[in-house]
């Protein structure tokens, strides 16, 4: 296959408010070893600061849709693959880049006889001061539920594994028979994922290395790290009969008690979260910790925990460091291991 028979991508990237990232984001599309690929950015309502950004970029291959009202990301995406010239999209989200050779490498396994046909990756989590973190974990292996592979905790210590948005390469028809859920507030990537693989014409395949990194900033949270359990629970709900009983369980205690700060009626609302997860099967012991541990140190209380810690370490680090030079400690360092 030439370069001018390889088939068009396009990335697609949903943005509203960033105008000092989506350019990053943009430049990280449309610069892809792999030789043909457009961009479509939709601006996700009024924002004429990010539109301005966009129509600086000097960028044929760029389009930008600025929407009159704000439709939410979901939407977004769906109009940005409605208006795809691609046969293949790929998500992107605004605060992430993608590798230079990710496309090129999901395409050479890519079945490009499947009219369904869907490619993910791993990717690089990156937060300042610390390592870069590869995730997912692993692959679905075969024959694996979907929602077990993505929320059953069996190591003990994780409990979310699977694809995010930025990984997702797929044909157009997939995206178009399997669009992502309008309005929904959270867990969109999760919910997309769930339901093309519940999608019995969907064939897809992992490419085990990391091709594009997530920055993951605490000042600049994502929609996920910020959901109410509410929304969690809603969605869950919702989509109760493509979990097992263990997958829906874990996601009760590991998403929405883990995401419950309510202080006026939090012992109501863990009961009955309990009282769900009872009502689905027996309770693990592992499963009752992990619920009385979410009970006692509710998201505010770690937060300060872990800031506590980190400003512990750099009180220590930078006496050790003083008194390695004989000068004092840096004020306001934070080190991390």
């Amino acid at each position: 296959m030439t370069d001018a028979d390889a088939p068009l991508i396009t990335a697609v990237i949903p943005t509203r408010g960033r105008a000092d990232i989506v350019a990053r984001a943009v430049h990280s599309a449309l610069h892809q070893t792999y030789p043909r690929v457009e961009a479509i950015v939709v601006v996700d309502g009024p924002d004429p600061v990010t539109v301005a950004t966009l129509n600086a970029i000097d960028e044929p291959r760029l389009r930008v849709i600025a929407l009159a009202e704000n439709v939410g990301a979901s939407e977004a995406r769906n109009i940005g693959v409605r208006q795809a010239r691609g046969d293949w999209i790929g998500m992107l989200d605004d605060d992430d880049q993608w590798l230079p050779e990710k496309l090129a490498a999901q395409m050479a396994v890519a079945d490009l006889a499947e009219r369904h046909s869907l490619v993910t990756c791993r990717r690089l989590e990156r937060q300042p001061g610390r390592p870069d973190v590869v995730a997912p974990r692993r692959g679905l292996r075969a024959g694996e539920d979907v929602s077990e592979y993505m929320f059953y905790p069996e190591d003990g210590r994780h409990h979310i594994c699977g694809p995010q948005t930025s990984g997702f390469l797929a044909t157009r028809e997939l995206f178009l028979a399997v669009p992502f859920s309008k309005g929904l507030k959270c867990h969109q990537d999760w919910d997309w994922y769930l339901r093309a693989m519940h999608n019995q014409a969907t064939v897809a395949v992992m490419v085990d290395e990391p091709l594009y990194i997530m920055d993951v900033e605490p000042e600049r949270p994502r929609m996920t790290q910020i959901a109410k359990w509410q929304f969690s629970l809603d969605w869950v709900e919702a989509r109760r009969d493509l979990f097992t009983s263990r997958a829906y369980r874990s996601v009760l205690i590991n998403e929405c008690m883990f995401r419950c700060e309510e202080t006026t009626h939090r012992a109501q609302t863990f009961a009955k979260l309990l009282s769900l997860c009872q009502s689905s099967g027996r309770l693990r012991s592992e499963d009752l910790l992990a619920a009385a541990k979410w009970y006692l140190f509710r998201p505010s209380v770690r937060m300060g925990i872990r800031r506590y810690q980190r400003q512990i370490k750099a009180s220590l680090w930078g006496a050790a460091l003083g008194a390695r030079s004989g000068k004092k400690s840096p004020r306001n360092q934070e080190v991390y291991d």
